[in-house]
This record gives structure tokens, sequence and C-alpha cells, in this order.
């Protein structure tokens, strides 16, 4: 009876903290109906006849201790959660745009290899390490860039032609 009446306080506790009523949740609960029939089996007496059931204090402070370790526990889950979603807005609302000071390395490097601008694996190394951007962002940065503004670029695009009817040239010849 003690163990019934302790999952109900439990119950109520997570209940008063969740705001979610027995039933509503993932997790078995127990009902009213359930705790009315097992506190009728001993009609507020304990397994030998003596008495009301009534908590000592050691048993009463232990579930004091536990009901506030559970509280504890449940505001940590809701804040870690809360905090991994406010993280996963901030990612969303910078996805796409590097900070300042960033894509001005990156023009630097860019206006300086015009006419080709695949950096080398040791570029890229140095870029990493002064951008701060992992290789994966940098090589996308390059592969955007290259889309947009690399053939707008006439001095990279006579080395693009130049290099095409070179390579055209040559598929002719057999």
């Amino acid at each position: 009876m003690e163990a019934v009446m302790a999952c109900w306080e439990i119950e109520q506790s997570l209940q008063s903290l969740t705001g979610v009523s027995p039933g509503q949740g993932t997790g078995a609960t127990m009902s009213d109906d359930q705790l009315d029939s097992d506190a009728s089996l001993f009609d507020g007496q304990d397994s030998m006849g003596f008495g009301p059931l009534v908590p000592t204090e050691s048993e009463r402070s232990l579930m004091e201790r536990v009901r506030q370790e559970l509280k504890h526990d449940l505001k940590q889950g809701y804040k870690d959660k809360i905090v991994d979603i406010r993280e996963e807005i901030l990612r969303k609302r910078r996805a796409g745009k590097l900070p300042g000071d960033t894509t001005s390395v990156l023009k630097a490097w860019w206006q300086s290899h015009a006419k080709w601008p695949y950096p080398t694996e040791e570029d890229k190394a140095r870029l990493v390490e002064e951008t701060g951007l992992q290789l994966k962002q940098l090589n996308n940065w390059f592969i955007n860039q290259r889309k947009r503004n690399w053939h707008t670029n006439p001095s990279s695009s006579t080395v693009l032609r130049t290099k095409r009817k070179r390579s055209n040239a040559g598929d002719r010849v057999m």
C-alpha cells in the first residue's frame, strides 16, 4: 500500500510539473480506479490489520527527496532540450551567411587566383586555418563562387574558352 501511495504521489507531482494528466503521456501510469481498488484491499489499514497507514518521518523525507530529484531531472531535461532547440534555430538563421571577415579572406584569394580559382590542398588547409570554416564549407563556397562569378569574369572566360578550344580540337584529330 505504501508503494501504491508513493507512486500516486510521484504521479501527481509529475502531472503538476508537466501539465500532462495520466494516460496522456507515453509511459504507463496508475489510474485512480487502480488506486481505489488497491486501497480497498486494505481499507486504510496495513497488511496486518493495525490501523491506518501513515508514513514515518524518514519515509516522508525519502519521498520528498525523490520528488525533488525528479523535479530537478525533469527541469534539467527540458532545459537541455530548450537549449538544443534554440541552437538549432540560431543555426538555421545563420545558414548561408558567412561572416564578413571570412568572405573577405576568401574573396581576396579568389581575386588573386581569378584565372584558375581552384585552391590546392595546401591553399585549402591555410584558408581553413584563417577562416575557421570546415573544409566542406570552404569547398562549397568555392563551388558556388565559381558558378556565380567565374564565367562573368572576362579574363577567366577567355582562358576557359581557350582551354575548351584546345580540348575540342584535340578531340577532332584522329
